[in-house]
């Protein structure tokens, strides 16, 4: 009965919350080294990706008391999902790059974010939680003048930054060459 009131609670104030934006950074690094990394409101993602035919306060409440192991094969379920998701042409290749080496938070971590969120709302009236880092990358078989990127619906709408870092040694007692941004 208890959870029954928590959960109408947190149904009613979590129906107004905020949708943080998301980012992508894509670093483009030795010509064909495609370094991605996102920042993600990470249980707005995840509740589009395993329940979003529910509301987010039953999703929460759901989530955060699983069993570590049934949530670890939630989140490897919800992860397959968004990865198969995200796309990266490069100009002139006849398919997407190969993303790999996805790193996303363990189990461990995602409950307790989670957790969080459910007594901040219970606490507070409402749930904020800052950007979760996701971490990729891609290579290419030759180098890379362009991409395009194409990222999942659960991921709404997504703020892209890129860029391709220039380095050069300063020596000791020396300016540096000149920095052009």
């Amino acid at each position: 009965m208890k959870r029954l009131i928590l959960l109408l609670g947190l149904t009613g104030l979590l129906a107004a919350h905020d949708l943080e934006e998301n980012r992508a950074t894509l670093v483009l690094r030795d010509g064909t080294h495609l370094s991605l990394t996102l920042y993600l409101n990470y249980t707005e993602t995840l509740w589009a990706a395993l329940l979003p035919q529910r509301e987010f306060g039953v999703f929460l409440l759901s989530y955060s008391s699983l069993k570590l192991d049934d949530l670890q094969k939630e989140l490897v379920r919800a992860q397959k999902l968004l990865e198969s998701g995200v796309q990266i042409h490069s100009k002139g290749a006849a398919s997407g790059l190969r993303i790999t080496n996805w790193v996303w938070p363990d189990a461990k971590t995602v409950q307790a974010l989670l957790q969080k969120q459910v007594m901040q709302a219970v606490v507070e009236g409402h749930v904020h939680q800052p950007p979760v880092e996701v971490r990729a990358e891609a290579v290419a078989t030759s180098d890379i003048g362009s991409v395009t990127v194409r990222f999942p619906k659960e991921f709404q709408k997504v703020l892209v930054v890129s860029y391709r870092p220039n380095q050069a040694w300063a020596e000791p007692g020396t300016s540096s060459p000149e920095i052009k941004f």
